[in-house]
């Protein structure tokens, strides 16, 4: 087997094994060469070179050892640029690949055609020294079909080019001297229409960059990305229908929700979309209780056939509010029209909520947008560089995404701050470059781990105060997010368990001891326990 017949196949086993945003970013750019009778897989640069030995080599050489079990030609991996292949689309049966190939290519063709098992690889791999020997079938011939197809094109292109030689008549004359006339009216409806489209648009109050195309896929919204593509092409699926996201802030759920939007509004601009944050429906609610006019309110939202609102823990503790929702909701979902809401906790954690809301809010499909992990920050990063024009080097998007880890948001603000710095500079993005614009940030995030961090963090995924997590409350909500942060600290930092009980209102060690146990035995029987933890060391360590 050659080298241009193993890395095809290589690169398949690999696609198949690894997830699909890691085999693009990592994988699918390397390429290949032999020098001095060895394999050798080059890496673009030396930053690559250093992760793909750190985190795939082992990979590729099990993929290796998979293919040619006997195979005793060395791999290396170099900085360099070879040939460029493309993945296999099937696997060759090993029997196939252990088949003396070499003799296959030295041979005449009749030769080759005799030796089905060295025959196949090269076809599959398509090599193209070898692939037109290994074929025997004959050239397609054309069917009838295709001949009337072609002659049509060829008489249709003869009678555009070229009209005298075809003998026009006077009459199709006459009708292309009037056909701009006769397209005039149709060019002003399609104005019409046009304008129309966009005040319709307007109405829906959705951001036109939220779209699909312009939202990257990773881990933490890849199930939820999903189930909005299916949304967008049958709203108002009772196993959708409410579709309610949850995370953290600056996850890009507003982004994720109105993308269905734009979605659908593309394939039926008639179709009647609403868009809303939670405050300008408490906004209205105020307005109507004071024009009195609570019934064209409500009527103004049950005739929308997508229903998106942004935030909708604001309207918890507003009775007449969760009340007026209650019937837009209800109405809604018995015309089976598409309701979606984002919020910042699961339905049956918002505080203050009406009970009867928290049930119909679960009735669907409720899913949690996750922290971005880093290949999905530095995928964000270059889809961003794309969208603005603006060339981003790797080294300086892995730099960027290792430092920005919080969320989407900071990464977002934080490239814009490098693209500035990049404009008025004159310079182009590069690792210097971003350091000298991120410095204040970069300085901050250097700072050693320290008890104080850890608890702000905890507090804020779990959405509570620093004076609730220290306090003497024992409450099941602030004793189970202060045990996390314990055990967080004594895993994160040097601190000794005295220390780290006095940093918590003064308690002794042995609470400690308790908090740890407590988390680690949760850890193992309950999975919202495990999601919790891993998620506050990923923001905390990456």
């Amino acid at each position: 087997m050659t080298l241009t017949e193993f890395w095809p196949q290589c690169l398949l086993q690999l696609k198949q094994s690894l997830p699909s945003q890691q085999y693009q970013m990592w994988i699918a750019p390397l390429t290949v060469g032999e020098e001095n009778g060895n394999w050798v897989i080059f890496a673009r640069n030396t930053f690559t070179f250093n992760h793909i030995r750190e985190r795939f080599w082992p990979s590729v050489e099990s993929a290796r050892q998979a293919i040619l079990p006997d195979g005793n030609t060395p791999l290396i991996l170099k900085i360099g640029q070879g040939q460029s292949l493309q993945a296999a689309t099937q696997a060759v049966p090993l029997s196939v690949v252990a088949s003396p190939a070499p003799a296959a290519v030295t041979a005449p063709a009749t030769a080759v055609t005799e030796s089905p098992p060295a025959a196949k690889p090269e076809t599959d791999v398509a090599t193209p020294e070898v692939a037109p020997k290994t074929r025997a079938t004959p050239k397609r011939t054309e069917s009838a079909q295709d001949i009337i197809a072609k002659r049509l094109r060829h008489s249709q292109s003869k009678s555009d080019s070229s009209p005298a030689d075809n003998g026009e008549s006077s009459n199709i004359k006459a009708a292309k001297a009037e056909k701009p006339e006769a397209a005039a009216p149709a060019t002003a409806s399609d104005s019409a229409y046009e304008n129309n489209k966009k005040s319709r648009y307007t109405e829906t109050n959705l951001n036109p960059e939220h779209t699909f195309a312009a939202l990257v896929q990773g881990k933490g919204n890849r199930l939820a990305h999903a189930a909005a593509l299916s949304i967008a092409e049958n709203p108002g699926n009772s196993m959708y229908n409410p579709f309610f996201v949850y995370g953290s802030t600056g996850l890009g759920k507003t982004h994720l929700v109105q993308a269905i939007g734009n979605q659908l509004f593309a394939t039926d601009a008639k179709v009647k979309i609403r868009y809303i944050h939670a405050d300008e429906f408490i906004r209205g609610i105020m307005n109507a209780f004071h024009a009195k006019s609570f019934d064209a309110m409500r009527q103004q939202y049950q005739q929308v056939d997508l229903l998106i609102m942004d935030d909708v823990q604001f309207i918890a503790g507003k009775d007449r509010t969760m009340e007026e929702f209650f019937y837009v909701y209800n109405h809604l979902i018995d015309e089976k029209k598409q309701v979606i809401l984002t919020c910042d906790t699961l339905p049956t954690h918002i505080d203050g909520m009406d009970d009867r809301l928290k049930s119909r809010f679960s009735w669907g499909l409720s899913l949690e947008l996750e922290p971005p992990e880093l290949e999905m920050r530095v995928a964000i990063l270059q889809k961003k560089a794309e969208l603005a024009q603006v060339k981003l080097e790797d080294e300086a998007a892995f730099f960027i995404a290792k430092h920005i880890r919080s969320n989407v948001r900071e990464l977002e603000g934080a490239f814009k701050r490098v693209v500035a710095q990049s404009r008025f500079a004159s310079r182009p993005i590069d690792v210097g470059l971003a350091t000298e614009a991120l410095q204040d940030i970069l300085a901050v995030n250097h700072k050693p781990m320290t008890l104080e961090h850890i608890q702000n963090t905890v507090a804020k995924f779990y959405g509570i105060t620093i004076s609730d997590m220290v306090g003497k409350k024992r409450t099941r909500t602030l004793a189970r997010p202060r045990q996390m942060a314990m055990t967080l600290a004594k895993e994160l930092t040097p601190l000794s368990l005295p220390a780290i009980g006095s940093g918590f209102g003064g308690r002794d060690h042995t609470t400690v001891m308790h908090a740890v146990k407590s988390i680690s035995k949760l850890r193992k029987d309950d999975a919202e326990t495990t999601k919790a933890y891993e998620t506050l060391m990923m923001i905390l360590r990456d």
